[in-house]
């Protein structure tokens, strides 16, 4: 005969499984900031730069164009152009390398927390899922500064050639990406209040991972496009050479371009598509609002020959593209949205919705 079990021991039983879930996904973020630390230091992701003539461990040799032009007469230094632009390359992989540790760190010391059982006054029994959440944060930043570091570095040198190792890493980041945030996406809340209670995704998954997909391959899209058509590298040329002219104009506006692009780069490689509170999450707006100004600067890259600013002979079509990929994005991300609520609400009174919503404030609370 089956055994019936009390609300309390199923209560238990589901917290145990979901608390277990959050410590999966927190150890696959672990893993992978470690990962993606390990790939940085270690592989070569652009060759032929000042740091990487497609030797291992870009590490050892990055601190050398820092040392080229402190050692020597600085003044003199500033006006070599290349000296500059390998002091500016050597800093960026720096940064890189201080933000993948940095993250992996943060991540190593979440582990407590990632670990805990017992419920505490103030969290509840959410801490295993805030500490999910702060390693996603890590490993997110993790892939957004590889690649961003790695794409400022390839701008600023003109081009330069991306090795194999740039692919895999990309490739095993964005599949760690994905498949811990649908998992962890699932994580959900549970509440204390006079009673502890589970707190329900209100949307699923599906479409926040469609909007996701839509985002990445926007982006890459863009940054396709775009990268040929780079004009930034000759502007910094100019400006170092004191060359102050119209001429800067298409380079100013691309460098808009670029910043909005990093910001929709952060967005795509992280995990607040899949946060549980669905369009009402931190940051959900971001990628709709900065592909909208990708769009409208890129626009006016397009606009300047018509405007007298720069000769041109024909319509640059690159620019056409990346203006409306950058639209296009902003319209699905606007359009694509949770429709059905998977929580019924219809039979909650009204004091029993106020006393909720104040309890999950209280109690949501990270302190």
């Amino acid at each position: 005969m089956k055994r019936t079990h009390s609300k309390v021991a199923s209560l238990r039983k589901r917290i145990k499984a979901v608390q277990g879930r959050a410590k999966f996904v927190g150890i696959i973020y672990l893993l992978g900031a470690l990962a993606l630390l390990a790939a940085g230091v270690y592989f070569p992701i652009l060759v032929g730069t000042c740091i990487s003539d497609g030797a291992f461990l870009p590490v050892l040799t990055c601190y050398q164009p820092l040392v080229a032009f402190v050692g020597g007469d600085i003044k003199a230094n500033l006006a070599d152009q290349e000296m500059v632009l390998n002091v500016a390359v050597s800093l960026f992989y720096i940064f890189m390398v201080l933000a993948l540790v940095f993250n992996a760190l943060r991540s190593i010391a979440k582990l407590g927390w990632l670990f805990k059982r017992r419920a505490s006054y103030t969290n509840g029994f959410n801490r295993n899922m805030y500490a999910m959440d702060d390693m996603g944060k890590r490993f997110s930043g993790s892939l957004a500064a590889i690649i961003i570091f790695n794409l400022l570095t390839y701008l600023v040198l003109g081009g330069a050639t991306i090795s194999n190792y740039a692919y895999i890493v990309l490739g095993a980041g964005l599949a760690i990406h994905f498949f811990a945030g649908l998992i962890g996406g699932t994580v959900t809340l549970f509440t204390t209040g006079d009673t502890i209670e589970e707190e329900p995704r209100e949307y699923g998954l599906f479409t926040y991972f469609v909007r996701n997909v839509i985002q990445i391959a926007a982006v890459g899209a863009i940054i396709y496009f775009l990268v040929p058509q780079s004009v930034l590298a000759d502007g910094i040329g100019k400006v170092l050479a004191k060359e102050f002219t119209k001429d800067l104009l298409p380079a100013a506006i691309e460098l808009v371009a670029w910043l909005c692009i990093l910001v929709l780069i952060k967005h795509a490689t992280a995990a607040t598509e899949f946060n549980r509170d669905c369009m009402d999450g931190a940051g959900m707006k971001n990628f709709a609002v900065f592909s909208f100004l990708t769009a409208l600067a890129v626009g006016g890259l397009i606009a300047l020959p018509y405007l007298g600013i720069v000769a041109a002979t024909e319509l640059n079509m690159s620019y056409v593209y990346v203006a409306a990929i950058a639209f296009v994005a902003f319209l699905l991300d606007c359009i694509i949205k949770s429709r059905n609520s998977k929580v019924d609400y219809d039979d909650m009174g009204i004091e029993e919705y106020f006393r909720e919503n104040s309890e999950m404030r209280y109690n949501n609370t990270i302190i």
